[in-house]
């Protein structure tokens, strides 16, 4: 081979070792090996910076290594080496380093065992990577997530104490002004002359009846925002008294079985969630299902209470529920969402031609 082949040749590895080192340091990965029988490391450049050792030092013995671990990966890791040692296979750990400058990071180091002929290992190949930056990423994104969801919670609360409060003003002074207007109306109408009377019966009726159905318009929306029977009662008797109303209202073949004693544990806020749930499955029951039977179980155990809702509707394609379009909308999204901020389960099950059904778990407060 010719000088200039073998200075061709240098450059090339020259090149080549330098794209590796130059990878490695962008990419934050360092890699070693480790001779089983000598115990000697060799490291890569990038895994001298990223553990803060002068590479005149060379590299340190396993135990040496090891020191680098803080105390809830030190066991870990040294499992990992006698795993991949006894098993021959690839494995992988997170891990927790206490730098030489105090700093903590967070590496990921991948081992790939070497056998010799006879299947023995007799060499560790292991990758290190720093991901120092994912982890905290990864904790800030799971801050924001709890922000974002106690901020719904919050939300949630308000919503449902302007409700509360609506339905009170409306139950207490609108309900009353009105039932005191109609019998003042009657007293009115029947102090008119026998003539004026006769002559105006079909007015007075009209406005009477004006009156009558605003009073029970009233009464709904109360009811719609807030139940009194919620309050005072609980949640079975709520769900009895709205079932019965939609039933008469829709001519729907609506059924609610219960099973389980009433427990304290349910919290007052996830009553009304599972109220709010099946008002919303009615609802979508009535406007778009189709449906001619609805059955709803209501079904309380020691640690939780589980809700299912099933109709013979038409049912849909899951896969375009929330697209833009989507008969289901944005109802059964809102109901999933806000039982999995309830910590419950929300499992939807649907298929065009065969119906829908919902099926909620929601746990009991603990004390």
């Amino acid at each position: 081979m010719s000088g200039r082949n073998i200075a061709e040749l240098r450059a090339a590895l020259e090149l080549t070792g330098w794209r590796l080192a130059t990878t490695q340091r962008l990419a934050q990965v360092g890699d070693w090996t480790l001779d089983r029988d000598s115990g000697r490391m060799t490291w890569s450049r990038e895994l001298f910076r990223m553990l803060e050792r002068p590479q005149h030092l060379g590299e340190p013995d396993i135990n040496e290594v090891l020191s680098y671990y803080t105390p809830s990966s030190l066991d870990r890791t040294r499992d990992l080496f006698w795993h991949a040692i006894d098993t021959g296979d690839r494995c992988s750990l997170e891990q927790e380093v206490l730098l030489p400058s105090g700093k903590q990071r967070h590496h990921f180091t991948v081992i790939e065992p070497h056998k010799d002929a006879s299947g023995r290992v007799v060499r560790l190949y292991g990758t290190v990577q720093d991901i120092t930056t994912r982890k905290r990423l990864e904790a800030e994104r799971i801050r924001q997530l709890a922000r974002v969801a106690e901020l719904s919670r919050h939300m949630i609360e308000i919503e449902e104490r302007e409700r509360r409060q609506l339905a009170s003003a409306l139950h207490d002074r609108a309900s009353p002004n009105l039932a005191a207007l109609r019998i003042l109306f009657a007293n009115l109408a029947d102090s008119l002359p026998t003539q004026v009377r006769a002559a105006c019966g079909t007015l007075l009726e009209d406005v009477d009846a004006l009156l009558a159905d605003t009073t029970a318009g009233i009464r709904e929306i109360c009811t719609d925002l807030r139940p009194a029977t919620l309050d005072y009662a609980g949640l079975e008797p709520a769900l009895r008294e709205y079932v019965e109303a939609f039933r008469k209202r829709t001519r729907l073949d609506v059924v609610l079985t219960t099973a389980g004693a009433e427990t304290p544990g349910l919290a007052a806020e996830a009553q009304t969630l599972l109220f709010r749930l099946v008002k919303e499955a009615l609802t979508n029951c009535a406007k778009h299902a189709c449906a001619g039977q609805v059955r709803i179980g209501l079904e309380r155990e020691p640690t939780r209470t589980r809700l299912s809702i099933v109709d013979d509707g038409v049912g849909f394609e899951l896969a375009l529920l929330g697209q833009p379009g989507s008969t289901p909308g944005l109802g059964l999204i809102t109901m999933r969402e806000r039982v999995e901020l309830a910590g419950g389960q929300f499992v939807l099950m649907t298929k065009p031609g065969e119906g829908t059904a919902i099926q909620v778990s929601i746990p009991h407060l603990t004390c």
